[in-house]
């Protein structure tokens, strides 16, 4: 597994990276490089219209995206955590990251290894499960490093959690993943 100054140096290349989370080994690029987030959805096989999740360790890395002022309280309401909220995007916000939405997913994590790499990166990163599109998710460094070789493995372990994080809609409340 690579150390987290590899890890970051890669993700300031336009490289994809892999890196424990809450619940599931997470697959990750700089947000504002649609170059690394096509390579990303292409090792996954992940449809662009889908829209992908910002994973940081701070409020303000997601101020490029999002209101943060008018949405804080009640995004705080369960942050920083194992939760996801979908939160209306400002309206720059790259379709590579949106998809099809209106809104964007994002999750201000409290995992150790994701604090100190989004910390260490300056920004909050994208963040997908480390599998490919309708596989299960890959359980360890090993298994990703099968599926796919090229990529740097964040060293870390996961935080317990035995599932993705849930997705709720900021503003009516639905549970889109739970």
């Amino acid at each position: 597994m690579d150390s987290l100054g590899s890890v970051v140096n890669s993700l300031k290349k336009g490289e994809v990276v892999a890196y424990p989370t809450e619940g599931v080994w997470g697959l990750g690029c700089d947000p504002s490089n649609e170059e690394a987030i096509t390579k990303l959805l292409n090792l996954k096989g992940r449809s662009e219209s889908k829209g992908l999740i910002l994973i940081g360790s701070n409020l303000e890395q997601f101020s490029k995206f999002i209101e943060v002022e008018k949405y804080k309280d009640k995004l705080l309401e369960k942050w920083p955590g194992h939760h996801t909220w979908l939160v209306p995007s400002k309206p720059e916000t790259s379709k590579f990251i949106t998809g099809n939405n209106e809104k964007i997913a994002l999750r201000l994590s409290s995992h150790k290894h994701v604090v100190e790499l989004c910390e260490e990166f300056k920004g909050a990163i994208i963040s997908s499960s480390a599998n490919k599109e309708n596989d299960p998710t890959l359980e360890s460094p090993d298994e990703i490093k099968d599926i796919f070789p090229d990529i740097k493995v964040l060293t870390g372990e996961l935080g317990g959690h035995s599932q993705p994080s849930k997705i709720e809609d900021l503003l009516t409340g639905e549970l889109i993943r739970g």
